[in-house]
């Protein structure tokens, strides 16, 4: 008997006990609502039943499934939206690769000049709500057609833009993958900077041309994160919810993201869960095929001592029409759309771009009717509904980063430390599959989970308490692995050597183990904080007026046409989020850019 208490109580070591605690939190915050939701689209909701003859709320029904897949509008209503989103997804996947691809190469392999300014600002447009291009873009480029008003190109030259060109797929699609480029010149970047000189040097002693070295060298080495930059926006192409609402609502071009939405406010839950199910299904195939064709070709090992830096291809005299070309569009991406919506801001009635239209009404102004687009709302500054807004943002941001971090380092911990166990293995992926669905669509199956009451736990819809969950759960993955690579540069001798000095493992956890890393574990708290800053479309279906925040309410501003509200918000929450980047680099002496020629 007292073997077997001995046996148990060596087995029970606090890594084990936190391993079974975070299986069993993150399986019923993470697998049980996607079996709920699924769930959800065999049911027959409350106002779905004077769409299904016969049937009562509650009901089994097979009807959501026949009016997505075979139905007469079913084109309309569920294959159109995903044709856009596939084409969306395609093209800003290609467009971010080219684009990001051939910064980075610029960067490590040539010699550029200005590479540490083009190296930091290159990660500028991720770190802004991928809305603000949009925004930007509503505001420069939109015609009186559709928009209502004239914007910026068209005041100025007189030139009507196109329907398709103000809205619509082509705008999404160049917008996001302006946003999105840093994927591809961080990681195909990185790829450069890491290959051996010798291999290329090898090549050509034996007489390979640049060309050659190029194709069988340098591309095969780099070619993983070529497929994963690839993959890696494709997938966020297809959960993307607030560009593709700004730009393709008023043309009436749905994506999924959108489609989904419009499902779940318009009182149509089946339909709208079944179409989660998809876009996740999409999500998780995307991150299959990254494991699969991508992990069979990460095993290039370069046998040799300490790899050089491989030689830097000279421009000549391309190197400075280069660098301005290079620098111009970077200053296209980052200033041109503040600068676009900060102009907004300023222009007392839409569409008059005069120094006579110049005021500051909507930061600072009084409510009136009498004034400007005469909504009755005050400026932003002195606008108790948006500030309580940015407060709720702020709020959120800061509770979620707190969680995350500490989140983070425990499961980081707990999976090294049980490493090569099949529990480390299945708490590593259990906590990173939110990382597999689109945005927009883990909201939904948490709105899904706890809509209603379910059993212990209440009905937590209309909670800034939801909102908290949904987050901590998204932004987990980033927050573990950050434990995971920071646990992994920590030795166990250490928390020994404190076990045999009698320490507790609070203590070692306090004293020993978070000292030691933790400008890592910062940086586990910092990327939490800085996503919810942005977040919308994770949020959209879960905010209620009593928990509004500063991304979610500028939606509404924008379906009454009231753009200068919005731009303003969103140029707050730009500020925000820069400054808190440029700020944790300084605290926690990193750089994003680190590696890449800056």
């Amino acid at each position: 008997m007292r073997t077997r208490l001995q046996r148990f109580r060596l087995n029970v070591t606090p890594q084990r006990v936190l391993a079974v605690l975070f299986l069993l939190v993150l399986g019923y915050l993470v697998v049980v609502p996607l079996g709920v939701m699924l769930q959800e689209t065999f049911v027959v909701h409350p106002l779905e039943r004077f769409q299904i003859p016969g049937s009562m709320p509650g009901d089994f029904t097979l009807a959501h499934w026949e009016r997505t897949f075979v139905s007469e509008n079913a084109y309309a209503f569920f294959y159109r939206p995903l044709i856009n989103t596939l084409i969306i997804s395609l093209g800003l996947a290609f467009l971010a690769l080219a684009i990001g691809g051939t910064l980075a190469w610029l960067v490590v392999r040539t010699d550029l000049p200005f590479k540490g300014l083009i190296s930091n600002a290159a990660i500028i447009p991720y770190v802004m709500p991928s809305w603000t291009l949009a925004l930007a873009w509503i505001t420069l480029f939109k015609n009186e057609r559709i928009g209502g008003t004239q914007g910026i190109f068209t005041a100025l030259t007189g030139v009507s833009t196109p329907d398709w060109f103000a809205y619509g797929l082509f705008p999404i699609t160049i917008t996001l993958a302006l946003h999105y480029f840093p994927f591809g010149f961080m990681l195909i970047g990185g790829a450069l900077r890491n290959i051996d000189a010798q291999l290329e040097e090898s090549a050509e002693l034996l007489g390979a041309g640049r060309l050659t070295i190029l194709r069988r060298v340098v591309v095969p080495l780099v070619l993983p994160a070529i497929f994963s930059t690839f993959l890696l926006t494709f997938s966020r192409g297809l959960g993307t919810f607030g560009t593709p609402a700004f730009l393709g609502g008023p043309v009436r071009e749905f994506v999924l993201s959108t489609t989904l939405y419009a499902n779940l406010i318009g009182q149509r839950p089946g339909i709208g869960y079944l179409v989660a199910f998809v876009m996740i299904s999409l999500g998780v195939l995307v991150l299959y095929m990254d494991h699969r064709i991508i992990g069979t070709r990460r095993s290039f090992v370069t046998i040799s001592g300490k790899g050089a830096r491989a030689g830097l291809v000279a421009l000549g005299r391309w190197r400075g029409p280069v660098a301005a070309l290079v620098l111009t569009f970077i200053f296209g991406v980052i200033a041109v759309p503040i600068v676009a919506l900060a102009v907004d801001t300023v222009m007392l009635r839409p569409g008059i771009y005069a120094w006579s239209n110049f005021s500051l009404h909507y930061w600072i102004g009084e409510a009136s009717r009498a004034i400007g687009l005469g909504t009755g709302e005050p400026g932003i500054l002195r606008n108790p509904q948006l500030m309580g807004a940015l407060g709720n943002t702020m709020q959120l941001a800061i509770t979620v980063a707190l969680i995350c971090g500490v989140l983070g380092m425990l499961i980081g911990y707990t999976v090294v430390r049980l490493r090569g166990t099949l529990i480390s293995r299945l708490l590593d992926q259990l906590s990173f599959l939110p990382y597999l669905m689109p945005s927009i669509a883990l909201g939904s199956i948490f709105l899904a989970m706890f809509a209603v009451a379910r059993g212990p736990i209440p009905s937590l819809y209309g909670t800034f308490w939801l909102l908290v969950i949904a987050c901590v759960v998204s932004y987990l993955p980033y927050a573990v692995k950050a434990g995971i690579s920071a646990m992994m540069q920590v030795g166990p001798e250490l928390e020994e050597a404190a076990i045999m000095a009698g320490a507790s493992w609070w203590t070692r956890m306090r004293r020993v183990l978070f000292p030691v890393q933790k400008a890592t574990y910062f940086s586990g708290m910092l990327l939490p904080f800085i996503s919810v800053t942005r977040e919308l479309s994770l949020l959209i279906l879960l905010v209620t007026p009593a928990t509004q925040l500063a991304t979610t309410i500028t939606l509404r501003y924008t379906d009454r046409g009231w753009y200068p509200y919005t731009n303003a918000m969103v140029l707050v929450l730009v500020t925000i989020v820069i400054t808190s980047t440029v700020v944790s680099r300084r605290l926690m002496k990193t750089d994003l850019a680190k590696g890449l020629g800056g």
